[in-house]
């Protein structure tokens, strides 16, 4: 059974999609992606993952991304609502975001307060890409 690719957030990707979404950057943000994450430029940045010429390094970072604007959204509804709209593009690029799948998905979690919000949503995604294999 071969390894997975390990894909890592790069500087290159990061300064790239700051200067395209004029979004923050300086080396150094270890968590740039949920640092800047801005629910409120969901569309914005979901039209650019699905529409937008990217790297791969900038698609795994804007998926991070997307995915924690989407914990952040409130009320319930837009928070339900983003999801269904990011979740498509999580399942179509699962080899991709495998590894980001792994983080959300709090498998060692012990329980609900261990979890992210989407912790949920994550797993049902990762089952149904693997149910498309």
């Amino acid at each position: 059974m071969h390894k997975p690719t390990e894909h890592l957030p790069t500087s290159e990707a990061r300064a790239s999609l700051a200067a395209r979404f004029g979004l923050v950057y300086m080396d150094g943000m270890q968590d740039w992606e949920w640092e800047v994450a801005e629910p409120t430029r969901f569309n914005e940045f979901l039209l650019g993952y699905a529409s937008q010429p990217l790297s791969v390094a900038e698609r795994f970072s804007l998926m991070e991304l997307l995915l924690q604007c989407v914990e952040e959204s409130a009320p319930p509804e837009l928070f339900a609502a983003r999801w269904e709209q990011l979740e498509p593009h999580l399942v179509a690029n699962m080899a991709l975001h495998r590894q980001t799948v792994e983080y959300w998905s709090c498998k060692a979690a012990a329980g609900p307060e261990e979890q992210f919000r989407i912790t949920g949503l994550v797993r049902r995604a990762a089952a149904l890409a693997s149910a498309s294999e």
